[in-house]
């Protein structure tokens, strides 16, 4: 689009350098003439010296032909006579910042309708910072009524871990507070849907209403003791090899688990397979079979399968497909050493483990048998 900003101070500078990175056509209108050439030196933006109130100006810097017209002056009466001078001679979209609210009439008796509140964006930004200093920015929307704000996952949140839908699902989650986007710490941002998971360090972009953010911070801040583990918690306290942690370490882990969704049919991992991850059943039934197609096993909720290709390295010894529709808790390998093998008691007791379970498994190698679920592959 054709744009053109009239004041090229600092607002008008970086909304400049803003639209030309998005590759869009602008030209700034700046009295100054060792502004202009700044800005025309650091940011390649086209720049026409001289008064944005001047008619002849803004035709030079060819307001006629202009899709918006931006003015960033730093008072409103010259903001305010920009804005007519456009609007009689250009069909451009006019937006302007208003300094002093005491100009809203004016602006609007002039046909401006969008206007930027620099005072509101402000004061609304800066008591959102005191009252809730785990949002990161924030920006008001429907004249401070709803808040557009960010927050970074903590790796001790609840919701870490946890997909939009069952975050959404908390009682406590407020209904008018809306997920937009999720921020990876390189920078990449995912639109979210309701099986996105909200990973560690990862940042949030939320709209809520004013009066709902706090309890939006709350639920999305959250941090659980031991005596409130998280379901995922309380499910692996179930699998026998992690019985030795303490609910902080069983927190740990809880919070590194990736959720995933599979259909009827669909196959969680085949034999061969490189053994990265272990995962819990939370709902839905997994079979797994061996290379022949023989049932081994149906793995139900609270069950758990995969763990012996995590812990000895070795490829996968079985085919695992989803029953039925299912959810699942993926523990990936490098989450689950960091908590366990640190601690050489437990790497101990899981050798412990691991070696009557292998034992066990050779010996039903034979016969299929039926087991209940929690018992390992």
């Amino acid at each position: 689009m054709k744009i053109v900003i009239a004041g090229g101070g600092r607002v008008g500078g970086t909304l400049a350098a803003r639209l030309v990175s998005e590759q869009h056509q602008v030209t700034v209108v700046e009295r100054d003439p060792l502004i202009c050439h700044k800005l025309f030196e650091e940011i390649g933006v086209v720049t026409v010296c001289g008064d944005a109130t001047d008619p002849r100006v803004l035709e030079t810097a060819g307001i006629a032909n202009a899709h918006i017209a931006a003015g960033v002056l730093a008072r409103d009466a010259e903001n305010l006579a920009f804005a007519t001078l456009v609007r009689a001679v250009s069909p451009a979209r006019v937006m302007v910042r208003m300094l002093d609210n005491r100009y809203r009439e004016p602006y609007r008796l002039a046909g401006v309708r969008e206007l930027v509140e620099e005072a509101e964006v402000v004061v609304a930004k800066m008591t959102t910072a005191i009252d809730f200093p785990q949002v990161a920015g924030s920006l008001p929307l429907a004249a401070g009524d709803a808040i557009l704000f960010e927050l970074k996952v903590s790796a001790k949140a609840v919701v870490a871990g946890r997909t939009v839908a069952q975050v959404r699902a908390q009682p406590d989650f407020p209904r008018e507070c809306v997920f937009i986007g999720v921020v990876d710490p390189e920078g990449r941002i995912t639109l979210p849907d309701g099986n996105t998971q909200l990973r560690a360090e990862h940042t949030l972009i939320l709209v809520a209403r004013r009066a709902e953010l706090a309890r939006a911070v709350e639920c999305l801040t959250l941090e659980p003791n031991q005596a409130n583990e998280t379901p995922l918690a309380e499910l692996l306290r179930t699998v026998d090899f992690l019985a030795p942690l303490s609910g902080e370490e069983l927190l740990k882990v809880a919070h590194g688990a990736e959720y995933l969704r599979k259909q009827a049919g669909e196959v969680i991992f085949k034999k061969g397979d490189p053994g990265e991850t272990f995962y819990v059943v939370v709902s839905g039934q997994v079979s797994l079979q061996s290379e022949g197609g023989r049932m081994v096993e149906t793995v139900k909720p609270g069950g758990f399968f995969g763990e012996i290709a995590l812990l000895t390295g070795e490829p996968r010894a079985t085919h695992a497909t989803a029953a039925t529709a299912c959810e699942l808790a993926s523990v990936g390998r490098d989450d689950f050493r960091g908590v366990v093998m640190a601690n050489p008691a437990i790497a101990l007791e899981m050798s412990r483990i691991l070696g009557q379970r292998l034992s066990r498994m050779s010996k039903q190698d034979a016969a299929p048998q039926k087991r209940k679920g929690l018992f390992g592959r």
